[in-house]
């Protein structure tokens, strides 16, 4: 294999990307008494013709924002282009249902009200709203937000400087009815987002390219990032400075602007104020966590099959825990676009198009996988400033096969980060060669290549280069959730195994397998798929993603949990016993000692001329004793347990 100067300079960390985009998905479920619902107007009838105008003004001015930032609505309904171009859809099963909002109540048999929105987002008690069907895939747009993260090297680094500004569009996936895939999609491709360099002296910022610890920063506010650094503080009431301490989580800083939600989930006036989130780990939770709220607020309800127990049981653990999204799965893909640079020792990038030797598509991906493992390792476990400093026989392990089906493409995932590489966008319009390769003299019609260029236009309606794999993605973390979520759930049911009847425990961890069955089986994408390339990049994902094993460790806690409700219920059927044959016991001696108040004959013996009167005496006496024997015995057992069970009070 030819090799190449690959060095970098002194500030760069070997590779550069101009444009790329980061989505990070949020997925949860919501609870099996609650369904999702839209208002009215937010099922648009010129949602095409809409969304064709935006498209035109989008590659006017290179400026992309989702719908409901377009229209200024909290949440616009989505086209199904996506999913009905790699799913096929049974009949009317992801059609939309539409229902009757009754003085703010969803259902009559609703016993808590929410508001319901109209598309300018004021609250309405009389209007229709559309409901989920429970067996397709629905996508939605929400409103976004502006962000400003600046990024500035610690003493001990040599990065450069960067801020990350611009918008985040925001999506919502919701798979058969009840599980919920929030993905912010932050577009940096020099207009919607971009990557600037501070001005010197407080001058103007300038157009620059981010390096791998610029990912791997923005990517650590939703997943975390390990960073060990030394914090300084002093002593109360002292003078003493402490000792170093290590800090392990990466701090961050992130500036919200114009954001709509308060606190609370509830709409609220874009505050002139922007919103600084600053800390240690996973600070993006705080957005995810309004967002949530907001889907909770406004668009579900109980629906009309729940209980009242189950809706009072949901009530009592919402006011007692809220919402939260630290059990929620977290996930990241990024996409790199074909214009990825290499920096070389003295000037130029050795993956341009005028390099000396210029590399195709496929020697860029094999020279990215082969000459830079140790950067990949770096980005796939998000730990910042020292991936120069991993050993690329790590590779294998961490960033694994690639699970692409091109020569082309590299595709990574690991269990928190998915990293694409892109090339395609550099053949261009392939019309030309087309014609090369298949046109003759005779002028006989000429297969037509692809329009690169058209099709990368597309890529922003979606701020992805791959939306098809993006919602396969999307898709097998909803599965891998919900596995987790039963997992979750199997526990639940043996820690309050004591305090139910056993009865009650089995038939809920009946119900909860059928559930659970129905979910997985709804969620695997292979029933659906048109294409077998899909159905190859979903069975590479799942099998990097580790969702067989999460399966066979679901199964043994079900098995074992199943064990154990058995158990409880032999025991409890033992003591039952007890009590029953306690209860005969009692019945015996008491027809016992009724025989020495009665008189005995025994018949048969008078046929022998032998007198019965003494032997049923005696018999009588015998066993009066043999039960008195056994009372003392029974009697001295409860009072052995009863004692210890003070002893261990």
């Amino acid at each position: 294999m030819q090799t190449y100067d690959y060095c970098c300079s002194k500030d760069g960390h070997g590779l550069a990307y101009p444009q790329f985009s980061v989505v990070f998905i949020h997925t949860f479920s919501v609870n099996r008494c609650l369904e999702l619902f839209l208002p009215e107007d937010a099922v648009r009838d010129d949602y095409e013709t809409l969304t064709d105008r935006m498209a035109e003004e989008a590659f006017s001015t290179n400026i992309w924002r989702g719908p409901a930032d377009f229209l200024e609505c909290p949440v616009v309904y989505m086209n199904q282009n996506i999913e009905r171009q790699i799913f096929v859809m049974r009949g009317k099963e992801d059609a939309l249902v539409k229902k009757k909002v009754c003085r703010g109540k969803l259902f009559e048999k609703r016993l808590y009200t929410r508001p319901v929105l109209t598309s300018c987002g004021e609250e309405d008690s009389s209007s229709f709203v559309w409901t989920f069907g429970r067996k397709a895939v629905y996508r939605c747009s929400l409103r976004g937000f502006d962000f400003l993260m600046p990024l500035r090297p610690a003493e001990d680094e040599d990065f450069p400087p960067v801020d990350l500004a611009g918008h985040a569009s925001v999506e919502m996936s919701i798979f058969f009815g009840n599980t919920v895939s929030l993905t912010y999609r932050f577009f940096f491709d020099g207009n919607s987002a971009k990557v600037l360099a501070p001005g010197a002296d407080d001058g103007e910022p300038v157009a620059a390219s981010a390096i791998t610890d610029h990912l791997i920063a923005l990517l650590s506010i939703h997943l975390g990032a390990e960073y060990w650094s030394s914090s300084h503080g002093e002593r109360e009431g002292r003078g003493e400075r402490l000792s170093s301490q290590s800090n392990i989580n990466l701090e961050s800083t992130l500036v919200v602007k114009d954001f709509w939600i308060d606190e609370d989930g509830f709409l609220t006036e874009p505050s002139a104020e922007p919103w600084v989130i600053s800390g240690e780990g996973r600070t993006f939770d705080e957005v995810a966590l309004r967002y949530k709220k907001y889907l909770y607020n406004y668009h579900t309800a109980y629906r009309e099959v729940s209980s009242h127990n189950d809706r009072m049981g949901h009530e009592k653990y919402r006011r007692r825990h809220g919402v939260s999204v630290r059990n929620d799965q977290h996930y990241a893909m990024v996409d790199i676009w074909e214009n990825v640079m290499h920096p070389v020792s003295g000037g130029g990038d050795l993956f341009s198009g005028k390099a000396k030797k210029r590399l195709t598509e496929a020697e860029i991906i094999t020279h990215i996988k082969e000459f830079h493992k140790p950067e990949l390792v770096g980005l796939m476990t998000l730990y910042p400033g020292e991936w120069p400093y991993r050993h690329p026989d790590a590779y294998d392990e961490v960033c694994g096969e690639n699970i692409a089906i091109d020569t082309d493409d590299l595709v990574l995932v690991g269990t928190n980060l998915a990293v694409v590489f892109g090339t395609y966008g550099r053949r261009g319009n392939a019309a030309d060669e087309s014609r090369a390769c298949h046109g003759n003299a005779s002028g006989d019609a000429v297969r037509q290549g692809v329009d690169w260029a058209g099709h990368l236009r597309e890529r922003a309606r979606y701020h992805v280069s791959w939306p098809e794999y993006l919602l396969i993605l999307q898709m097998v973390l909803a599965k891998k959730h919900v596995i987790a979520v039963a997992k979750d759930k199997m526990i639940d049911v043996a820690l309050t195994a004591k305090d139910r009847s056993s009865e009650e425990l089995i038939g809920e961890n009946a119900d909860l397998g059928i559930r659970l069955s129905r979910m997985v089986l709804q969620l695997d994408i292979v029933k659906y798929s048109k294409f077998a390339s899909h159905l190859v990049m979903f069975d590479r994902t799942t099998r990097r993603l580790r969702l067989e094993k999460d399966m066979e460790e679901l199964r043994g806690i079900i098995a074992m949990v199943n064990e154990s409700l058995r158990n409880l219920s032999d025991y409890k059927a033992m003591k039952s016993d007890f009590l029953l044959n306690t209860i005969l016991l009692i019945i015996s001696c008491a027809s016992t000692f009724e025989l020495f108040f009665q008189r005995s004959e025994m018949p048969f013996l008078t046929y022998f001329d032998v007198k019965s009167d003494g032997i049923a005496a005696w018999l009588v006496t015998v066993v009066a004793t043999i039960t008195v024997f056994a009372i003392l015995l029974a009697l001295k057992s409860t009072a052995k347990k009863i004692w210890q069970m003070f002893i261990k009070k």
